[in-house]
C-alpha cells in the first residue's frame, strides 16, 4: 500500500474524485499508477495528483509532494556535488 493509497482510503476518496478536480490534466489510468506504484509517474503529474487530493481535502490537510512520493525527494546530503548516504 502506498502512501497515497492509504490516506485515499482513509478519506474514502476514489480515483474519480481527483480527476474531476483536474479534468483533461489527470487521468483515471495516472491516478491508478500513482495511488499503487504500478509505474512511476512524472514529478509534473505527482504535482498534479498532490494538488487535486489537497483540494478534495482542504482545509483539514495540506499534503507536500515529498510527503506522499518520498522516493522522488530530493537528497538532502548535497555538498560540493557529491551524493553522500
Amino acid at each position: 500500500m502506498t502512501i497515497l493509497d492509504e490516506i485515499m482510503t482513509n478519506a474514502e476518496l476514489r480515483n474519480t474524485d481527483l480527476v474531476k478536480i483536474f479534468p483533461g490534466e489527470l487521468s483515471h489510468k495516472t491516478v491508478q499508477k500513482a495511488r499503487f506504484g504500478t509505474r512511476a509517474i512524472s514529478k509534473k503529474l505527482q504535482q498534479k495528483i498532490v494538488d487535486a487530493l489537497n483540494a478534495a481535502l482542504a482545509p483539514e490537510t495540506l499534503w507536500k509532494r515529498a510527503d506522499i512520493f518520498p522516493q522522488e525527494a530530493p537528497h538532502e546530503n548535497v555538498e560540493s556535488g557529491n551524493l553522500e548516504a
